[in-house]
């Protein structure tokens, strides 16, 4: 999963979640609607100095966002992305969206997992995460989306006016997911060194079959397991040995 993915999935499992009416309930998705207390804000405030004061209670598109950051890559590699130091402004719009010009990465053309800004030549009033861009569509996730205010899906003509530009991370600060390692199969069976080793009741066919000179059997060199050994003994006894 590529870092993008990682953003993107952490928003698209929001969509749905309402903002409260007050500061409760704030885990439930449908519950106590609609108005601008937030788990998101909530999450970030515990930190204590994420902002430069708590925003809980008020618009929060650009919490919601950061708050995907963090929840997906963690604080430090989260502000880093977003280019945010502690106790930033970021949970404005349009201080979000003068970090990324600060980094030099603000973009006029969309690519996913970047934070998409809405507004004017004087103002920047709403922001999102861009999910697929596609058909001449930019897809976003959004907080404080629509009304009731919730998480929601969004779909823009690529070029719109009210479209600002699009912030973007410098991904390469996110390590690589190393490749899961397949599960090693656990050989539990029991093996014979050398004859010596061998239990005697399987003792006579090993030893036929090392006369016959199928099987080194000095040294260390037999090496047989205990399935072998049970094999050979009713070969032996079936007569096929002799």
């Amino acid at each position: 999963m590529t870092a993008q993915e990682r953003l993107i999935g952490t928003a698209e499992d929001q969509v749905g979640y309402m903002g409260k009416r007050s500061n409760s309930q704030l885990d439930e998705y449908k519950s106590n609607t609609s108005g601008k207390w937030t788990k998101y804000a909530r999450d970030l405030d515990e930190l204590g100095d994420f902002y430069n004061g708590r925003k809980n209670g008020y618009d929060w598109c650009d919490v919601f966002v950061d708050w995907c950051f963090v929840t997906a890559f963690g604080r430090e590699l989260g502000q880093k992305l977003l280019g945010q130091p502690d106790r930033s402004l970021g949970a404005g719009t349009g201080y979000s969206l003068k970090y990324y010009q600060q980094m030099g990465r603000l973009f006029s053309k969309p690519e996913p997992g970047d934070q998409i800004f809405f507004g004017d030549s004087q103002t920047t009033w709403h922001t999102g995460i861009v999910s697929k861009v596609a058909g001449g569509y930019v897809h976003t996730i959004e907080g404080n989306a629509g009304n009731p205010s919730a998480v929601r899906a969004g779909q823009y003509v690529i070029g719109g006016k009210n479209i600002k530009g699009y912030g973007r991370p410098d991904w390469s600060l996110v390590p690589a997911d190393k490749p899961e390692e397949p599960e090693k199969e656990v050989d539990d069976m029991t093996y014979y060194k050398t004859l010596d080793d061998v239990p005697e009741w399987y003792r006579p066919a090993v030893e036929k079959v090392v006369s016959a000179g199928a099987l080194q059997g000095t040294g260390d060199g037999l090496n047989v397991s205990e399935d072998f050994c049970r094999t050979m003994t009713v070969l032996d006894r079936m007569g096929k040995l002799d």
